[in-house]
């Protein structure tokens, strides 16, 4: 496996890149105390496993962790802390993720690879992207109770795991929907809850603080596995990205452009 470390401090980044790279299961690490260059890195390599202290002084490691999901939908997240109440609050924003508490030992960090080994997240939806946005379980289509419940899982999907508020879904659905209030996204929101709930789909929605995002781990997406190389997936695109929804022709086009890029 190869595994990213990130530490804003030295000697913590030393100690934590020490003991993963004692674990028997990796096989590569590449360790970071700025988290701006981690990223930058995770641009261009695709470790199987990150390692994050939660406490750090710029980006702090649950904000990381989102944008790396971002890029690495399937990326395991383990959380590093010396403090128990971070780690709380982590599982307060429903970050799937394990956590160690500091100091690591390379025991305890192999014990937790066997354990994600062992028990890779279930994927709860599959969800389609290239032609019009459908979403199934166990390959037949989820019924949403509203239209617009639809379109904004498919705005959260398209943003990546990227947190979103109210206001700025309403911004958005309002292209496809004339005068539709904030108070029918709040409905809307609150259907798209009920809906996954009742096919055991809850955790694929993850609420902070007034906003909301896809946790991208637990689905299957034609898209993200674009992103992510798979060829399969490059062939399936034919140019037509979630087309009943005008707001989604931005990502069809930015599609293109990166696959006329790739066959240069």
């Amino acid at each position: 496996m190869l595994a990213l470390c990130v530490d804003d401090e030295r000697l913590g980044l030393e100690a934590l890149k020490r003991a993963v790279s004692l674990a028997p299961q990796v096989t590569g690490t590449a360790a970071f105390d700025n988290e701006n260059d981690a990223l930058l890195w995770a641009k261009d390599h695709r470790p199987d496993i990150a390692f994050l202290d939660i406490r750090m002084h710029g980006m702090d490691g649950l904000i990381l962790a989102q944008r790396l999901r971002m890029l690495h939908p399937d990326l395991a997240i383990v959380f590093c802390t010396g403090y128990e109440h971070y780690a709380i609050r982590a599982m307060n924003l429903h970050i799937d993720a394990s956590y160690l508490m500091k100091p690591l030992q390379s025991e305890a960090v192999a014990r937790e690879l066997d354990r994600i080994l062992a028990n890779p997240p279930e994927k709860l939806l599959d969800v389609v992207c290239f032609g019009n946005f459908e979403v199934f379980v166990h390959g037949k289509p989820l019924n949403f109770d509203r239209r617009i419940s639809k379109e904004l899982m498919a705005c959260l999907i398209d943003r990546r795991g990227a947190s979103m508020t109210v206001p700025e879904l309403h911004s958005i659905a309002c292209e496809s929907h004339q005068n539709l209030s904030r108070q029918s996204v709040y409905q809307a929101l609150y259907s798209l809850k009920r809906v996954l709930a009742s096919v055991g789909a809850e955790e694929v929605l993850i609420t902070g603080p007034g906003t909301y995002s896809i946790d991208m781990s637990r689905i299957s997406c034609d898209y993200y596995k674009l992103l992510e190389g798979d060829e399969k997936a490059a062939h399936a695109f034919l140019g037509e990205y979630m087309k009943q929804y005008p707001w989604a022709e931005v990502t069809c086009g930015w599609l293109i452009m990166n696959i006329q890029n790739r066959q240069k």
